[in-house]
């Protein structure tokens, strides 16, 4: 309401009915964030079951007791609703423990990528990559929530660790996120099933080899 509107409503509603309505209006925000809350909690329960391409959101809202607008109000597709879904689960944000060296925080940081990968989460991104590929907007969203912090941290290490004389000084940090996370990515499309164990334990050092000096 505006000033004018405001003064008229003070004046002219009692005072009980006035602590009535700030009540209301105080109350509003924690109800629209547990609604959020209820819809992302939703989100991540159905993903358990089926795959982004097989989730609605009418089936979100369904579970999550709210309305598709509601949803809207939050999230402007499904790809939005299922990233924030997806970064929103506490084990994607465990910290890792202190390297001994920069080379060391790149092996970290890669095998923490492995290990996201081979796991339901890993299915829910490559779906997420596949839905993407066809509209610009969910494919900014997902460079956004997941591919710019991954590839930040790993460029951060691997620039820390050009100063530190540990890797090649003529290293384009652009190719040298591309050597370390493109194999990575290429196994979850092409060979899921060899996205495992193994593969997190020999991968990174292999990784960081190519870019030692």
């Amino acid at each position: 309401m505006n000033a004018a509107t405001a003064q008229a409503y003070n004046e002219d509603t009692p005072d009980n009915e006035q602590e009535t309505t700030k009540a209301f209006v105080r109350k509003g925000r924690p109800r629209s964030n547990k609604s959020k809350n209820a819809i992302l909690k939703a989100t991540n329960s159905l993903l358990l079951h089926m795959s982004v391409q097989e989730l609605s959101i009418e089936a979100v809202a369904k579970k999550a007791k709210v309305g598709k607008t509601t949803i809207y109000r939050w999230w402007p597709n499904k790809t939005a609703l299922v990233m924030e879904a997806l970064v929103s689960q506490p084990g994607l944000h465990s910290p890792l423990p202190t390297p001994k060296n920069n080379a060391e925080a790149v092996i970290m940081q890669l095998e923490k990528l492995i290990r996201l990968l081979d796991s339901k989460n890993g299915d829910t991104i490559a779906q997420l990559f596949s839905e993407a590929q066809g509209n610009t907007k969910s494919q900014k969203i997902f460079a956004d929530r997941f591919l710019s912090p991954l590839i930040d941290a790993i460029q951060y290490s691997v620039e820390q660790g050009v100063k530190e004389k540990e890797f090649r000084a003529s290293l384009d940090m652009d190719q040298a996120t591309d050597i370390l996370c493109g194999p990575i990515f290429f196994r979850l499309l092409s060979r899921p099933h060899m996205l495992n164990d193994e593969f997190r334990e020999t991968y990174p050092k292999e990784a960081v080899r190519l870019i030692s000096a």
